[in-house]
């Protein structure tokens, strides 16, 4: 650690370093999110055309 000479320059690429990867995580987790949001969606709509499908097949 004594070679460390400016430790708050350390200090500040660490947290930047760690920033980076927080944001990617988040980044990640947002887009799986996403992508589950659409599938469910596309699985609604689906279960709704069926059901208008058996309805009017039913009248």
């Amino acid at each position: 650690m004594a070679s460390i000479h400016n430790e708050r320059g350390v200090i500040l690429a660490a947290a930047i370093v760690l920033l980076f990867f927080v944001s990617t995580f988040l980044f990640t987790l947002v887009s799986w999110h996403d992508s589950i949001q659409r599938n469910y969606d596309s699985l609604e709509m689906f279960y709704e055309n069926e059901t208008k499908k058996i309805m009017n097949r039913d009248e």
